[in-house]
């Protein structure tokens, strides 16, 4: 079995912050629409979220936040379950980028 990026099993790692840590408002605006986008689609659960996460290129995943993980595993699901186009959602990104 492949390697997936999230496998980290024998590597050097160095100490986890166990501090507390306080969710930003893109974390709450992420894990919103994750639990919405699970009303609507009920196939998008958290076993697929974990799938796309851990499909995502190692440097990506390495360098992403946690939420922003989330959010491009979402990305990946909503294409390929066709509610959206990868161009739909570049082009919304861009215009709210443009305000």
């Amino acid at each position: 079995m492949p390697r997936l990026p999230s496998d980290y099993g024998g590597q050097p790692a160095g100490a986890i912050d166990q501090s507390e840590y306080t969710p930003t408002d893109f974390d709450k605006r992420v894990d919103a629409m994750r639990i919405l986008m699970g009303e609507f689609d009920p196939a998008m659960s958290s076993d697929v979220s974990r799938r796309t996460q851990e499909e995502l290129p190692q440097n990506m995943y390495d360098n992403s936040p946690y939420y922003g993980r989330w959010l491009l595993g979402l990305h990946k699901t909503l294409v390929e379950r066709g509610h959206l186009t990868a161009d739909e959602v570049k082009d919304r990104v861009a215009a709210l980028k443009a305000g």
